[in-house]
């Protein structure tokens, strides 16, 4: 199916990527697209994923537009705006705390995505839904992760929460 899926999607025929798609189970179509955009590194991934997103807007399309974003074509420019986009709607339908990190994480790349402002309302946010969450104390003590990896206190997969 996944030869399917690719050959539809690279000949921009996203109504037959979509038939196929819902003839497969949600962690199926994850995983395959998530693959195909590794393997083609082609924004037509993403383009379809952004009509799946407008044909359905459920979560599962807006988690894979930002996962797509963020690690097989971050190399496009553009795509961490588009992923924090996409990390913003899924905040909007879906309020909670690995969501907000989710945001977060904008604030700790190199570019910092988001002001520090917006960072230190959201950890806020983040702090009365789970008062003891890493990356909250973090960026609220004013300590990125970068840094605290640096120092080698902690890792990053510790500082989920």
């Amino acid at each position: 199916m996944s030869d399917k899926i690719k050959e539809y999607i690279l000949e921009g025929n996203y109504q037959l990527a979509e038939s196929v798609c819902n003839k497969m189970n949600s962690s199926d179509v994850y995983n395959t697209l998530l693959t195909l955009a590794y393997d083609t590194e082609s924004i037509c991934i993403y383009s379809f994923i952004q009509y799946m997103i407008s044909r359905a807007n459920e979560v599962l399309w807006i988690k894979l537009a930002i996962e797509v974003m963020i690690i097989p074509l971050c190399h496009i420019e553009g795509a961490y705006s588009a992923a924090l986009f996409h990390a913003r709607e899924l905040l909007k339908l879906e309020y909670n705390a690995a969501n907000l990190e989710m945001v977060l994480f904008f604030y700790d790349i190199p570019d910092k995505l988001i002001k520090k402002s917006e960072a230190e309302s959201l950890a806020t946010e983040l702090q009365k839904i789970d008062p003891d969450n890493k990356v909250a104390l973090h960026i609220l003590s004013g300590c990125s992760w970068t840094q605290l990896n640096t120092n080698g206190k902690d890792s990053q997969t510790d500082l989920k929460g």
